[in-house]
C-alpha cells in the first residue's frame, strides 16, 4: 500500500512540485491542481478490508467476488488453511485498481480490538467490508464504529445466508419474511451503538447467483465514483499537511530565529542597531520598553507568516475568482469551520507576564540588572514563540479548510 497520502492520489513527480509551488507561495495554483485531480480519480488504487470474526466466511468471499474456488491457484485459503496472521491482498478483476484484502479474524490474536486495529494499520484502508454469519456481534459493532469515525464507508454483508434459508424452509416460514427480518435486525443493532446503517447485503458465497450476491456486486461497482470522492474528501487534511510540510519546517526555523532574536532584544532595554533574521513586512524599532518591542516584531512575525501561507485578503480574492466562489463565502466557512487557538493563548501569555512585569517594575531596585535582563529576554522569548507557534498552526488548519471549503459542493 501508499507509504503516504500523497502518493496515493499523486505521482512523485507531482508531489514534489505541488510542494514546491506551495514553498514559492502559489498556493492558488496548488488548490487548483488538487481540485482537479478531485474530479479525476479513475486510476487511484482502492484498497477495501474484508473484515470479520473467525469463521464468518471472510476468505470465501472474498474467492466468490473474484470468482474463484478455494483450490485455485492465487485463491484465499480456507477453512483450517485460514492460518495467516498478516493481511493478504487480492486483485479484484472486475474493477480496475481495486484491492481486497483480507484481514486476519478480530478475534484471532486473543487480545483487544484497539490492539488488533493497530496491528492491522486499520485506518490505511479505503473502505470496509465487514462478513457476518448468524448474528449481529460485539466486534462488528467496534469495528463499524471506528470506520465511522474515520469519515470512511462500509457494506455488512450476513454471509451463509443459505443456512439460514434452510432453516427457514424446516420452520415453514416464509423466505422473503426471513429476509426482511434479519434485515430490520440488523439496521436495528447498528442503531442501538449509534452508527448509521450501511448498506446490508445477505449472501452466500457458494450460491452466487441467488440472494443479495449479485446485487452486492453491481452495488460496488456502481458506488466506485462516490466511494473514491468520499476516500479523498477523507484524506484532503493529510494531503495538505504533506504539500505544506517542507514550508512549514522553514517557518519553523524562521519562528526560532525571530524567538532568539527578540529574546536578544529584550535583553538590551536600550536603542542596539541589530539585523532582523527574517524579512517583516513593516518597520519595527528596537527601542524604548523592551517587551514593547518584542510585542512588535512577532506582530510583523505574524504578518509574516500570512504572507508566506497564502492566506492574504488578495490571494483568497484570486482564488475565489477561479473556483467560482466569492471570496466572503470562502472567509465565512473558513471562519466557521477552524477553531482558533491563539486568542486563548495570547491571553494567558500575556495576562502572566504583565503580572510578573509589573511585580518586577515594583520592587525593580531588589533585582540586579542580570537578573532584570535574564527576565526580559525569557519573557520576550516565551511570548513570541508561543505564539507564532499557535498561529502557524491556526493557518495551516486554515489552509486545510480552505482547500476543503473550495472541494465542497455545498
Amino acid at each position: 500500500m501508499a507509504l503516504s497520502t500523497l502518493s496515493k492520489f499523486f505521482t512523485a513527480q507531482e508531489s514534489r512540485n505541488l510542494q514546491s509551488m506551495y514553498s514559492t507561495g502559489e498556493l492558488e495554483a496548488v488548490i487548483l491542481q488538487i481540485k482537479s485531480r478531485s474530479n479525476n480519480l479513475d486510476k487511484m488504487e482502492l484498497n477495501i478490508a474484508v473484515v470479520g470474526d473467525v469463521g464468518s466466511g471472510k476468505s470465501t468471499f472474498i474467492n466468490a467476488m473474484r470468482g474463484v474456488r478455494s483450490g485455485d491457484a492465487g485463491a484465499a485459503p480456507t477453512g483450517n488453511e485460514e492460518t495467516r496472521m498478516e493481511p493478504t491482498r487480492y486483485p479484484y478483476q472486475a474493477l480496475p485498481n481495486v484491492q481486497l484484502w483480507d484481514l486476519p479474524g478480530t478475534n484471532s490474536f486473543g487480545f483487544e480490538i484497539k490492539n488488533y486495529l493497530k496491528k492491522m494499520k486499520f485506518e490505511s484502508y479505503d473502505f470496509f467490508i465487514i462478513v457476518s454469519q448468524s448474528r449481529f456481534r460485539e466486534n462488528d459493532a467496534e469495528l463499524a464504529k471506528i470506520i465511522q469515525e474515520q469519515g470512511k464507508e462500509f457494506y455488512y454483508v450476513r454471509s451463509k445466508i443459505d443456512n439460514d434459508a434452510h432453516s427457514l424452509k424446516m420452520q415453514g416460514a416464509e423466505l422473503s419474511e426471513g429476509w426482511e427480518t434479519i434485515h430490520k435486525d440488523c439496521i436495528s443493532n447498528f442503531q442501538t451503538v449509534g452508527v448509521t446503517p450501511p448498506a446490508i447485503f445477505l449472501i452466500s458465497s457458494f450460491e452466487q447467483g441467488k440472494y443479495d450476491f449479485p446485487e452486492l456486486k453491481s452495488t460496488l461497482a456502481r458506488n466506485l465514483p462516490s466511494i473514491k470522492s468520499n476516500v479523498f474528501s477523507v484524506s484532503l487534511p493529510k494531503i495538505v499537511l504533506e504539500i505544506t510540510e517542507p514550508k512549514t519546517r522553514m517557518l519553523n526555523r524562521g519562528i526560532w530565529l525571530l524567538t532568539i532574536f527578540t529574546g536578544s532584544v529584550g535583553a538590551v532595554p536600550m536603542l542596539v542597531p541589530m539585523p532582523v533574521p527574517i524579512p517583516l513586512p513593516v518597520p519595527v524599532p528596537v527601542s524604548g520598553f523592551p517587551f514593547i518591542t518584542a510585542i512588535g516584531l512577532t506582530v510583523a512575525g505574524l504578518k509574516y507568516l500570512q504572507k508566506q501561507l497564502g492566506l492574504s485578503d488578495k490571494s483568497l480574492k484570486s482564488l475565489a475568482s477561479k473556483v467560482g466562489k466569492p471570496s466572503s463565502v470562502l472567509k465565512a466557512e473558513m471562519n466557521r469551520r477552524v477553531p482558533r487557538e491563539i486568542r486563548p493563548t495570547v491571553t494567558t501569555v500575556l495576562l502572566g507576564i504583565t503580572i510578573v512585569a509589573c511585580m518586577v517594575t515594583g520592587i525593580k531596585h531588589s533585582f540586579r540588572p542580570v537578573t532584570l535582563s535574564i527576565f526580559a529576554t525569557l519573557s520576550s522569548s516565551v511570548f513570541t514563540y508561543k505564539l507564532l507557534k499557535d498561529s502557524l498552526k491556526d493557518h495551516l488548519k486554515t489552509v486545510q479548510q480552505l482547500v476543503k471549503s473550495v472541494l465542497s459542493r455545498d
